[in-house]
């Protein structure tokens, strides 16, 4: 035999080898059955629970978004979902399909984006409603695996008259998502508006069952259940009835309009148009998409993230300005012949040709550029920034509403650092009419008119006046807030005032000159370098209207008094009659 051949000690050498072969795989084994069981037991003891053990989400209800005249502006409604417990068969589908009359593939789409999700009740129809709902409900017992559940769905009832001010909702990253104690996987949170700055107070807590669950998903038995609780409630200071007159003034052209309460800063309307659709996102990604991509850039709150020129409106400041630092003489006269020629510039007045000899009254009233060449000359660029800064125009204060763009006050020294260029007599005539390198948000406007109406007085912004919570207690209730306060000289808030008083009674404001009212204005046309020139109005009310201030501007809208002027007008008329209404 052939171990005879190679020698006995060959062969006592293979058996061994043979043996320690088999002692080291014992060895193996064993080291592995001691991992399994002893150093990994625990963790896959907690993982063989997981398998039979599963949390379902119940969403809560998002809290209500409540104008100040009682009117719903963002709330919650229930809708049906139809959703499996378990797996599906083709037959139940084509059952489904049948019944409801949902296609095949709308079916699959949904189970596969919460498949994605990782739901445990993978959803087959969203928002089941009407006779499909009904004839499903009717026959829901004859599939054990299929359960029709309520889902909360946000609605808003304005759409897109109060977009900017709700904002909307969408998912949020699973990173940022997981950063929410309230938050759960696929919840839907605050992108904008409103909605994002108090999301944690609308959200309210969800709910939850614990389900017992086969290998393969389906649903045995519910093991626990904890209801849901709805969110806190937000009353807002904003009028329904002046947004919808102001959003329905600019009949879609592109623009915003922000009045304000000057004694405590409550925002009285807030409005970006054009709007959008709130309610698209989450259900509807192509409108969304082709919001995305429209030129009008509906998704732009204009109030807080556009800067514009303020034109002819800055000559308020301009004024104030000139007449704390005294220098100039209101009485002095200049003659306006259409040019204000400055060495080898010409400058040009709005009307061709001129305003002839204008006193400071006259000059602020027809907004004669001539006039304040001279004036914003004779000031001089270190009081023009200094009183832009001190009046509010570079104040960055509203809390309520993120994403506001910060204002840059020009100086020379600015100039001089972004531009690289020295500053020029040139730069100073075109700041003294709101021209050049000053750009601001509209809401920044309306904070320096503000002060203007409560002489040197600002306050901070707000749009939210309480949170209640469902039993009914206050979790936060506003107060108001000074922001700036400065002082001019006596008498300079009286000139100022009755200069824009006589914008509206004899100068380029009589548009808002309603008979019996006291209502200040200043209007501006602002040349704009990349396209047509924006119109600007501000203004504010006097006596009985002392608590209302209203900023409009209409991008690329033309002269101040023709275009923004009737959008002024018919908010204002809408004010009075609200006012009136109380009485």
């Amino acid at each position: 035999m052939w171990y005879k051949d190679r020698g006995w000690d060959y062969f006592v050498k293979y058996i061994r080898a043979i043996q320690v072969a088999f002692i080291a795989l014992f060895l193996l084994l064993f080291l592995r059955l001691f991992q399994v069981q002893i150093l990994k037991g625990f963790t896959f003891s907690e993982r063989s629970r997981d398998n039979y053990l599963k949390r379902f989400i119940v969403p809560p209800n998002r809290g209500r978004i409540i104008s100040s005249d009682g009117r719903t502006v963002a709330a919650t409604y229930i809708s049906y979902d139809l959703v499996s417990q378990g797996s599906l068969s083709a037959k139940i589908k084509n059952d489904v399909r049948a019944i409801t009359g949902v296609s095949l593939k709308s079916m699959e789409d949904s189970l596969t984006r919460s498949l994605k999700k990782g739901e445990i009740l993978k959803t087959l129809i969203r928002d089941l409603k009407g006779r499909p709902l009904i004839a499903m409900a009717s026959v829901i017992n004859e599939y054990p695996g299929l359960r029709i559940i309520k889902s909360p769905k946000r609605f808003y009832p304005h759409e897109h008259i109060f977009s900017h001010v709700t904002g909307y909702l969408s998912e949020t990253l699973p990173d940022r998502a997981r950063a929410m104690s309230y938050s759960y996987p696929g919840s839907l949170h605050g992108k904008s508006g409103l909605e994002k700055t108090f999301d944690s107070y609308l959200f309210g807590s969800p709910g939850g069952e614990i389900v017992e669950v086969t290998a393969a998903g389906d649903i045995i038995e519910v093991k626990g259940r904890v209801l849901p609780s709805t969110g806190d409630e937000l009353s807002i200071t904003v009028d329904s009835r002046l947004q919808k007159k102001a959003y329905e003034a600019f009949q879609g052209r592109p623009g915003a309009a922000v009045a304000m309460n000057p004694k405590t800063g409550a925002v009285l309307l807030f409005v970006s148009s054009p709007g959008f659709d709130p309610g698209a996102f989450g259900d509807d990604a192509a409108k969304v998409s082709f919001m995305m991509a429209s030129p009008e850039m509906p998704l732009v709150n204009r109030i807080i993230q556009m800067k514009y020129p303020p034109g002819s409106v800055f000559k308020i400041i301009t004024a104030a300005s000139a007449l704390n630092e005294s220098a100039i003489d209101i009485d002095k006269k200049i003659d306006c012949q259409g040019i204000f020629k400055y060495g080898r510039m010409d400058f040009s007045c709005w009307k061709e040709k001129g305003h002839g000899e204008m006193d400071f009254m006259n000059g602020f009233a027809q907004s004669c550029n001539v006039y304040f060449y001279n004036t914003a000359l004779e000031t001089g660029v270190k009081n023009l920034s200094k009183y832009a800064s001190m009046m509010g125009l570079d104040l960055n204060v509203l809390k309520d509403i993120q994403g506001e763009l910060p204002t840059v006050i020009p100086t020379p020294a600015w100039k001089k650092k972004a531009h690289k260029r020295a500053w020029l007599p040139g730069d100073t005539i075109n700041m003294g009419i709101g021209q050049g390198f000053l750009w601001l948000t509209p809401l920044q406007m309306a904070l320096a008119v503000a002060g203007v109406a409560n002489e040197g007085l600002i306050y901070r912004p707000y749009l939210v006046e309480r949170i209640v919570a469902p039993d009914g207690r206050i979790e936060y209730e506003a107060r108001p807030e000074q922001v700036k306060q400065y002082n001019l000289r006596e008498g300079v808030f009286k000139l100022l005032k009755e200069a824009m008083r006589k914008v509206v009674t004899d100068g380029t404001g009589r548009v808002i000159n309603i008979e019996g009212e006291e209502i200040y204005g200043k209007t501006g046309t602002a040349q704009n370098p990349s396209g047509d020139d924006h119109a600007w109005f501000v203004s504010f009310g006097g006596g009985e209207l002392d608590d209302f201030t209203l900023t409009v501007v209409l991008e690329h809208g033309g002269k101040g008094a023709a275009v923004a002027g009737p959008v002024s007008r018919a908010i204002w008329e809408e004010y009075i009659k609200i006012k009136n209404e109380k009485i």
